[in-house]
């Protein structure tokens, strides 16, 4: 009776702690280490927000036009662009020769003005005027067209244009900008074809246009 009494408890005991370890299985080793693992994720930190970059366009130069670019930035990705010039060209010298090879000067002009283009752009990039950029422009400008004489004309020069180009923020504060574009000018009052850099603001006519820009955002 008391043999058949120790089997009975055993065999009760036995079943006790397969049941605890059936509902409480012990975790492996792979499971420890990756219970203990340290999670190393940055986030990703956003560039220093900039609202406002002021420019000054020294290619503009070869066309005999100063311009300035205002590019607004109130939105990622969303930018409004104002750029005011002020152009000054004139015709180079011109001559013809008659029989005995005496020189006699064409009259010389000069074509002076200035205007404005607003226009926007989509900037891929965040916090700012960075990144690839595309986007419009409309082209106002009034200007006056002098002849050697002191005969003058004033006339209109309207268009748009289309650019795509790269802006970077060094250091978060200077402003690189490179790119390139088509535009469309026509003059309000035609006048005879003249020569480059007079003829981009004197001629109609569908043309190319270089970007490149230096200046300060903020």
């Amino acid at each position: 009776m008391m043999k058949r009494s120790w089997s009975l408890a055993i065999s009760v005991a036995i079943t006790a702690t397969s049941a605890v370890a059936l509902a409480d299985p012990q975790p492996t080793q792979a499971e420890v280490h990756a219970s203990s693992a340290v999670d190393v994720t940055f986030a990703d930190t956003p560039p220093a927000r900039r609202w406002v970059a002021i420019e000054f366009n020294p290619v503009a130069l070869i066309i005999d036009k100063i311009s300035l670019n205002v590019i607004l930035v109130p939105t990622d990705h969303h930018a409004i662009v104002l750029s005011p010039f002020f152009a000054f060209t004139a015709t180079k010298p011109i001559y013809i020769y008659d029989a005995a090879a005496n020189p006699t000067q064409l009259p010389r002009q000069t074509f002076t003005g200035g205007g404005g283009e607003l226009g926007y752009r989509y900037y891929f990039g965040r916090g700012g005027p960075r990144g690839l950029f595309f986007g419009p422009s409309l082209v106002l400008a009034d200007f006056v067209a002098e002849a050697q004489n002191g005969d003058t004309k004033n006339y209109l020069e309207l268009g748009a244009a289309v650019d795509i180009g790269f802006q970077a923020l060094v250091l978060d504060r200077v402003s690189l900008s490179l790119g390139m574009g088509l535009q469309y000018l026509a003059t309000s009052t035609t006048i005879p074809q003249q020569q480059f850099p007079a003829d981009v603001f004197a001629n109609s006519g569908l043309r190319p246009r270089a970007l490149a820009s230096i200046g300060f955002a903020f």
